[in-house]
């Protein structure tokens, strides 16, 4: 047998692993587009075509568990492009694999995912605290009918019909918590809103038991069988949630949804018998960008069991519009119990500090398991949610979720700007839907979300340069360019010791010098002896830098592409460095 070298494996190895990158990098280069259009802009993702009914899918939370915390992590191990592609970006040879459905100027058109609302134009204290409460909530005037019970599970409930016709879906808080689970979930409902997503009309709402009225075709589900409701089983319900002074129960009232309900939809790939699904749901930036929101109200259980798929429309002519679930283990709580001091710093099953842990023969303390972990006040409308632990780089839920892994830097920015909006004052409002009755528990939260909201902003901000908002306009021989800086708008870094450098060019070449600004705004003069190699181009180029006491912060640039065309000028593309 013909023995080859060692040498001569390793040679040929190296060689077909720089082959590999190099066409990845030919590749990518050859498959980048224009980073502006003089088209219209793309504000909208039509996905709302009519498709005939899909079939209804079910959970299966104990595989899904499963797959993603194993089986998944394996297949990602033996991902040659994923890996390859890692390996080129490291060498700096080709870019992160970033989002696919952003338009030219980096942002999200609208869709059956996404609708823009509170960054893109500020939604007023009371349009906030509505969010997407279109009527009064149940009636509680009137006797409730009982159509469905759950004794079991995390968060023991019923569904009801209120004489209105509508009908809710019913959770419990404990006694023990007696408002941790309802305050969470209407609290992150309306942020979740507010930043664009589409989500159930959850409030918070008092009965009195004696209002309630079983069905005749009631049913309750016990040991994970179905059998007709009784009185008893009733009351067993009733008894895990305390009655208040005026005999009253406290109740999170979740309205159905408009449409047909199909089932979760999947944070990876797309649904197969859904035509207008073209973008798998790992690349989508909106899903993406939800790891950001959810890293700030602590959603660790935010997985595709979490979410639903609703078919809207009349008969076999509708399409599939994309909803959040389940904002009840969100801020202190899992559910109805209190949150482990570990959720949102570590997966449930956690390699990395399995590793750790078994190394150090368990002599390693994670410090979410220290005692001072636990230093802080502690309420129990409010649970374990805390701020001084909290890492946005490091934050994860619960299981591993395939979009929340691909966020790049400028996904980041994305979902940190959503988080950003709102302010101290929007956050007090919010937190007051909650009807948190202890005032010390109430500003507790309050701060706890401001604290984590500007740590956002600073991680985030520090990766990719947070000038966003741009507009455009000709004044004379002046073309005005104006934009926002966000570190700034958001309070994390004065003005007075903010500063911006630019150039200015065509798409292909620079013209001007480098170019200073003290002031969110640039004037540029179109007929100075500098731009003259400008005459005739209808689009232009500027670079911006952003500079923090006299040194870049973050060291990364944007260009912007403005067209100027029949005495008007706009932003036609943004290209970011993350």
């Amino acid at each position: 047998m013909r023995q080859y070298p060692m040498h001569s494996h390793l040679f040929s190895y190296t060689f077909k692993l720089l082959l590999v990158i190099s066409c990845i990098s030919i590749i990518s280069a050859c498959g980048s587009s224009r980073p502006y259009t003089q088209q219209p802009v793309k504000t909208f993702d039509p996905d709302n075509k009519n498709i005939p009914r899909p079939a209804e899918t079910e959970e299966h939370f104990q595989w899904e568990t499963l797959y993603l915390s194993t089986f998944y992590q394996l297949e990602k191990t033996l991902d040659l492009g994923s890996i390859f592609q890692a390996v080129g970006h490291a060498m700096g040879i080709n870019g992160m694999d970033e989002a696919d459905n952003v338009n030219v100027l980096d942002e999200v058109p609208n869709s059956s995912w996404y609708t823009r609302r509170h960054y893109f134009k500020p939604m007023s204290l009371n349009e906030l605290k509505r969010g997407p409460i279109s009527g009064a909530g149940p009636d509680t005037t009137q006797p409730i009918t009982v159509i469905r019970g759950k004794s079991e599970g995390v968060t023991p409930g019923f569904t009801v019909q209120d004489a209105r016709g509508n009908t809710y879906i019913i959770k419990l808080d404990r006694k023990e918590s007696p408002e941790l689970m309802s305050s969470s979930e209407v609290i992150v409902t309306n942020i979740y809103h507010a930043a664009g997503y589409s989500v159930p009309e959850n409030s918070i709402s008092y009965f009195d038991p004696d209002q309630l009225v079983i069905a005749e075709d009631a049913t309750v589900t016990k040991g994970g069988d179905e059998k007709p409701m009784t009185k008893a089983d009733l009351q067993e319900i009733l008894d895990k949630a305390q009655i208040r002074e005026d005999g009253k129960v406290r109740v999170l009232a979740s309205k159905y949804v408009n449409g047909r309900p199909l089932g979760p939809w999947n944070f990876k790939g797309t649904r197969k018998d859904d035509p207008n699904d073209r973008i798998p749901h790992e690349d989508r930036r909106e899903v993406r960008g939800l790891r950001v929101l959810g890293s700030w109200v602590n959603d660790t259980d935010r997985r595709h069991g979490n979410t639903m798929a609703v078919y809207v429309g009349k008969g076999d002519k509708g399409y599939i519009e994309h909803y959040l679930l389940d904002m009840g283990s969100t801020l202190g709580t899992v559910g109805v119990s209190l949150r482990h001091t570990k959720r949102g710093q570590e997966y449930r099953y956690d390699p990395r500090y399995m590793g750790v842990l078994y190394g150090t023969l368990g002599l390693y303390v994670k410090p979410w398991a220290r005692p001072e972990a636990k230093d802080r006040p502690f309420y129990p409308s409010v649970g374990y949610f805390e701020s001084k632990l909290f890492s946005p780089a490091n934050w994860v839920t619960s299981y591993p979720n395939p979009a929340f892994e691909k966020v790049t830097p400028r996904d980041g920015l994305w979902g940190a700007k959503m988080v950003m909006a709102f302010s101290d004052e929007e956050i007090r409002a919010l937190v007051e839907l909650g009807k948190i009755t202890n005032p010390e528990a109430k500003e507790y939260l309050v701060q706890t979300l401001i604290e984590r909201r500007d740590k956002i902003g600073n991680y985030w901000f520090s990766k990719v340069n947070p000038l966003d908002k741009f507009k455009a306009m000709l004044a004379g021989n002046n073309l005005i360019v104006s934009f926002a800086d966000l570190g700034v708008e958001g309070g994390l870094f004065e003005a007075a010791n903010t500063s911006y450098r630019y150039k200015l060019g065509d798409p292909d070449q620079w013209i001007s010098k480098e170019l200073l600004s003290r002031k969110s705004s640039i004037a540029i003069d179109l007929a100075s002896t500098d731009l003259e190699k400008l005459e005739g181009e209808e689009v232009i180029r500027i670079q911006l830098h952003t500079l923090r006491n006299g040194k870049p912060y973050p060291d990364k640039k944007t260009d912007v592409y403005i067209e100027m065309k029949d005495d008007r000028a706009r932003v036609v593309g943004i290209k970011r460095e993350g």
